[in-house]
């Protein structure tokens, strides 16, 4: 970009991510792009003229990518605000630190490589599209402070960002325009990775759950338990799950004597299903205590996983195997253009201070 303004995209926004931007490019630049960044910007914006002199000095060189060069405020800007995207108050761990710096630079490499293919296929910005993106930062932003006093420098640079942006994803989507795989490689792709199409383990259950909240004494959820130990002794004696289920769960399903109907793998709480997965059919588990207090489960029946059949696959077995596909395409673009592009890094600015 042109003068002192840098944004905090790069390191924000992962380059499959860039997808979101079909249907929901409003609301994904607003969200992901223009609120951080303005709140960055208004904090750490260098005097004019400062990055260009910065580049005159070596310590004011992130990176040069072929003859460009990608200087150290971009590099600092980036990395704060990838800060506040991804740890709490913004505060990396010591531990991850150089990684993450890392990753930032990196992310940066890849952005500027891009920009350069773009340019070399003639590739422009949507104008439509950017224009669009900042009437909806004007309207969404014309109350910030200090907005009207830097509204035509901070739109300026909002724009170049945008149309890089825009570039990126139009050479991605010239990258990613393949032709529909055939019918054959599909099927291939489905024989290859079975387990991608098989439905998997599905376990009927019904449950007690005697609640007990969180914060609640020690004595009261001893008293569950004895309740859930005297309900599992008299259903030893031949009660009826579904009618204890009614007379003293807590759970919404009570009303259907506790049927929770089949669950899969991920909808119980790792202490639940490991007790389950030992059941067999028909019989009940010892009480388990959870986050919501002491539970009875009763395994009703269990459905082995199944492969579905090719006829039944091969739709979502075309699509993943073309997104795969695309994904493929561009992460080799990618790779391509640092084989090519004379690039170094300096290492020192990212283990350096803040």
């Amino acid at each position: 970009m042109n003068g002192g303004l840098q944004l905090p995209w790069a390191a924000r926004v992962s380059w499959g991510r860039l997808d979101r931007w079909r249907g929901r490019t409003g609301r994904w630049v607003w969200s992901v792009v223009v609120g951080c960044w303005l709140g960055t910007l208004l904090w750490v914006v260098p005097a004019e003229g400062a990055a260009p002199q910065a580049a005159l000095d070596g310590d004011g060189i992130l990176a040069t990518v072929g003859e460009e060069i990608i200087s150290a405020e971009e590099f600092r800007v980036n990395v704060h605000a990838a800060y506040r995207q991804r740890f709490y108050h913004g505060k990396v761990p010591e531990d991850q630190r150089l990684a993450f710096r890392r990753e930032v630079a990196e992310r940066l490499v890849d952005r500027r490589l891009l920009l350069q293919e773009a340019q070399r296929r003639g590739i422009e910005p949507d104008g439509g599209w950017v224009k669009a993106q900042l009437e909806m930062v004007q309207e969404r932003y014309r109350r910030l402070p200090h907005w009207e006093e830097r509204r035509e420098e901070l739109l300026q640079a909002l724009r170049e960002e945008l149309e890089a942006q825009s570039r990126i994803q139009r050479l991605k989507d010239e990258v990613e325009d393949l032709p529909e795989p055939d019918r054959a490689a599909v099927r291939a792709y489905y024989e290859a990775h079975p387990e991608r199409f098989t439905t998997p383990q599905r376990l009927h259950l019904s449950l007690i759950l005697l609640r007990v909240p969180p914060w609640a004494p020690p004595q009261e959820w001893e008293a569950a338990r004895q309740k859930a130990e005297e309900l599992l002794a008299r259903l030893a004696e031949g009660a009826s799950f579904a009618e204890l289920a009614r007379a003293h769960s807590s759970d919404e399903s009570a009303a259907r004597g506790g049927d929770l109907g089949y669950v899969h793998a991920g909808m119980l709480s790792t202490e639940a299903q490991e007790v389950v997965d030992g059941l067999a059919p028909g019989e009940v588990s010892a009480p388990i205590r959870l986050l919501q207090g002491y539970a009875l489960f009763r395994l009703e029946a269990r459905t082995p996983p199944q492969l579905n059949d090719f006829a039944r696959s091969e739709a979502r077995a075309r699509l993943m195997l073309s997104e795969e596909r695309k994904a493929q395409a561009w992460q080799s673009l990618l790779e391509e253009l640092r084989r090519k592009t004379p690039i170094t890094i300096n290492e020192a600015l990212l283990v350096g201070a803040e």
